[in-house]
């Protein structure tokens, strides 16, 4: 009896290691959106937000305005950009934590023969469960424009 004691005593008291070491970090997540956006996967990219995100793009007027409401707006809208985009290529300059945000400056390539990628900044903010939230995107104003 004293054994079985023992042995709930110490799963109760790595249970709770165990399940922080399965969490994804915010960096992870950040790696996860670039990468499913390298391969061309809607479903992969939608799976790192909360079911209620919200998108917001800086815009001329210089203020933020909702682009996006809820993941599956999410997953229509990176699945038309992906369809409009085929060769499109994402890599991340930097990352930087601060408390439950993650801020992202990557750099876009919409076709392969663009020598100079386009810059993004993301704000990801996360819930309590680790998902994405919200997005506060800043990019160049000409970039689609630079596609062809």
């Amino acid at each position: 009896m004293k054994k079985i004691n023992f042995l709930i005593i110490v799963m109760i008291a790595l249970f709770p290691i165990l399940s922080r070491s399965q969490e994804v970090s915010k960096s992870d997540r950040a790696k996860s959106i670039v990468k499913a956006v390298n391969k061309k996967d809607a479903k992969m990219y939608v799976a790192n937000f909360s079911k209620d995100v919200k998108v917001y793009m800086y815009s001329e007027e210089g203020n933020f305005e909702l682009r996006v409401d809820g993941a599956e707006a999410l997953y229509k809208n990176r699945a038309a950009h992906l369809k409009n985009h085929p060769e499109v290529r994402n890599e991340i300059q930097h990352l930087a934590e601060i408390d439950n945000r993650l801020i992202m400056h990557d750099k876009v390539w919409l076709t392969p023969d663009r020598k100079e990628g386009s810059s993004v900044v993301e704000i990801f903010t996360f819930d309590k469960e680790g998902k994405i939230s919200r997005v506060d995107v800043i990019q160049q104003k000409n970039l689609f424009g630079q596609a062809n």
